[in-house]
């Protein structure tokens, strides 16, 4: 082989030499002309979850525009939870800087928005749709759940008996029916009632008769026609007569006559009204016990009727000897203790109560003390036999932030809100919560105090941010 010693040659194989060279480079990306293109796929470039690779410059994300500890579209172990960043207002303006691969804010972007925790409702729709409630400071309270039965109010419970034997002849109220006081319940044929206005009749007449001579024994007394010893006689007479006549009128009142009922006596005679008596109802009510019908022969012993006033029941809870003390502290400072009622009928209802009673016996057997809890029942859902779930929240020193248990949703095991963030704006924010105190769950960190929450209705957002489970994500 000649070696190359002419210049023109040499010149000539390093042109060569360049230009595959160059060529080389241009095939593998490394040499560029004209303007720089996007950021390319490279295994030692961050990759996001959707394959959008993002090429840094330094500590910055190139794409973004942010510091690269703060850019979790390229920080792949927050994909599942991107409300991570969300801890602060700084981080919401971290959020809003981010930009998509489509070179718009990704909050703006309907195909990427997702991936920041963020999502769009309209007002109409979040008004229709969605509860709200504000992160606020509520008292710090001793929460004990009891377990109990519902029965009835003592206070509020008759038994109906009738004054006087006899037949029923009508019954006009039935078991469940809800009365007035007065109501008529059934007209019973009477000899007792009978025989005590024919007493009446006869004392009101024995006392006309009294009073008549009283006054003439009066007059001829004042005239020195007759003596003394007559006029004190009839006064006597008079005064016995009396007496007789009240206890006779007290009688028929007892029986449920009125006194224009009893001024009519004497016309009843002759009718078939004489013995007829008439059982009223005592109180209002509802009737849950009836033992009468039509044609049974009846005593005055026995309890034909009971009528019970439900608006109001007690529910009898036990309670373990460990937590006798926390109660006892409570009503030794006369504060009202809060309860909250819960039945298998009605599971997601909460019936409101009082306790206003600690038993002072111990049970030997079960080591608990019985609590009673005055429970308003105006709607008539509770029933008298039910066993109950009951939540008693003691007050306790200092206050937590808190939102309602229905505010906090958890994914992968993170527990998150979604916080309203700006307009139509929703973010979701992770959060670390603490105990859990009746209908609110405590928040150690996430969001701020007087954030505005998603209360009821967040299966929507959720099911929004978590597209990217269900292989949605950003188009191309």
């Amino acid at each position: 082989m000649s070696k190359l010693t002419n210049p023109n040659q040499i010149g000539w194989v390093l042109s060569v030499f360049i230009i595959l060279f160059g060529a080389i480079l241009w095939l593998t990306g490394s040499l560029h002309f004209g303007p720089a293109p996007p950021a390319a796929h490279a295994d030692n470039q961050h990759a996001s979850h959707d394959g959008h690779g993002h090429e840094a410059a330094g500590e910055v994300c190139a794409e973004h525009g942010v510091p690269e500890s703060q850019c979790t579209l390229c920080n792949p172990d927050s994909l599942h939870a991107p409300t991570a960043r969300a801890g602060s207002e700084d981080d919401l303006s971290v959020l809003e800087k981010a930009m998509c691969e489509h070179q718009i804010r990704t909050v703006e972007c309907d195909n990427c928005r997702f991936e920041l925790g963020v999502v769009k409702i309209q007002a109409s729709v979040a008004d229709a749709l969605v509860e709200t409630s504000l992160v606020e400071d509520v008292e710090r309270a001793h929460t004990l759940r009891l377990t109990g039965q519902v029965q009835l109010d003592q206070t509020r419970v008759v038994d109906v008996v009738a004054m006087g034997g006899g037949r029923v002849e009508r019954v006009e109220k039935l078991l469940g029916d809800k009365l007035k006081q007065s109501d008529v319940l059934a007209v019973i044929h009477s000899d007792d009632l009978g025989q005590a206005k024919a007493g009446f009749l006869e004392v009101e007449a024995k006392l006309e008769l009294a009073r008549a001579t009283f006054e003439r024994e009066k007059e001829l007394y004042e005239k020195k026609v007759s003596s003394e010893a007559d006029y004190l006689g009839a006064m006597s007479e008079l005064s016995a007569a009396e007496a007789y006549y009240a206890a006779a009128e007290k009688r028929l009142r007892l029986f449920g006559l009125e006194t224009a009922q009893i001024a009519d006596i004497r016309h009843e005679r002759n009718t078939g009204q004489f013995a007829r008596l008439i059982l009223r109802a005592p109180q209002a009510g509802t009737i849950i016990a009836q033992n009468i019908s039509a044609g049974k022969t009846v005593g005055t012993t026995e309890t034909l009727y009971t009528l019970a006033d439900l608006s109001n029941l007690w529910v009898w809870c036990d309670v373990y000897e460990k937590d006798l003390a926390v109660l006892h502290e409570q009503f030794s400072k006369g504060k009202p203790l809060k309860a909250v009622v819960r039945v298998k009928a009605f599971e997601a209802a909460r019936f409101e109560g009082v306790i206003d009673l600690v038993g002072n016996l111990m049970d030997e057997h079960t080591r608990t003390v019985k609590v009673r809890v005055q429970v308003t029942n105006e709607d008539r859902r509770l029933r008298p036999g039910m066993f109950a779930d009951v939540e008693v929240n003691v007050p306790l020193e200092g206050r937590m932030t808190a939102v309602p248990s229905t505010a906090v949703l958890s994914d992968d095991g993170r527990s998150f809100v979604f916080q309203h963030w700006k307009e139509d704006l929703w973010v979701r924010r992770d959060v670390v919560v603490g105990r859990k105190q009746g209908p609110f769950v405590e928040i150690l960190s996430g969001v701020p105090k007087g954030a505005r929450v998603v209360a009821g209705g967040a299966f929507m957002l959720k099911s929004d941010i978590l597209r990217e489970k269900m292989g949605a994500g950003c188009a191309d």
